[in-house]
């Protein structure tokens, strides 16, 4: 044997466990082509070969992080829900009418997307076979979705115009949010999933959304202009 070939050898890397870093973005490329083809098919269309295939991963490497296609489904809908509640609000300005409906339309824009209404679909197609499945999906966006307006609600409340109104009182806060959510996002929800193009629902979500919330802070008793 040559001392090239020694040489050559001796530096030759070996394979190891991949890194932390590594074995995230494996399994960010697997929710993340999980959901395009669970978005696409269906729950029941969806097969793990294609979702291998979307993600440039092995069915070994998919099987090893999610036991079924089930428990892939269910963790695609939590990291979906988890970014989709995410909500950044800019800095306040304006009166607490035009605060709220800022609120309003910022959880339109995140809730009602190609995105979200085509797994939305993809949940409901599965409530007659999997109703468990799909209880436990709708519980965990809505409870997620009512944590992050209930803090937002709450950074409201503390305003002076509405802070003495028992809506806004402590104990009240998450019912009052959850009610926020409802008049505001589930109209144009229902209708937006029976839309096959939501371009044509941009201008009127905004202005639904609007028009919940000024609703919503008379419904609460405060007196809007």
């Amino acid at each position: 044997m040559s001392d090239q070939t020694t040489k050559s050898k001796a530096h030759t890397p070996k394979r190891g466990r991949p890194t932390r870093d590594q074995a995230g973005e494996v399994e960010s490329r697997i929710l993340n082509a999980a959901l395009k083809v669970f978005i696409e098919r269906g729950y029941e269309g969806a097969s793990i070969d294609e979702i291998a295939e979307v993600a440039r991963a092995g069915k070994p490497s998919i099987y090893a992080r999610f036991t079924n296609k089930e428990l892939l489904f269910r963790d695609v809908v939590t990291r979906w829900s988890q970014r989709v509640t995410e909500i950044v609000v800019p800095d306040a300005v304006g009166s607490i009418e035009e605060r709220f409906q800022t609120i309003g339309v910022l959880i339109v824009q995140r809730s009602v997307n190609a995105e979200t209404v085509g797994l939305m679909r993809s949940v409901i197609a599965e409530a007659t076979r999997h109703p468990e499945l799909a209880t436990t999906i709708h519980y965990n966006i809505r409870s997620q979705g009512s944590v992050a307006v209930t803090k937002l609600v709450s950074e409201l409340a503390e305003a002076e115009e509405i802070h003495s109104l028992p809506a806004f009182a402590p104990a009240n806060l998450a019912l009052t949010a959850r009610r926020f959510i409802d008049l505001v996002l589930l109209p144009i929800m229902m209708r937006s999933l029976f839309h096959a193009d939501l371009t044509q629902m941009l201008d009127e979500m905004e202005s639904h959304a609007k028009d919940a919330a000024s609703f919503f802070l008379r419904a609460c008793g405060y007196e809007t202009t």
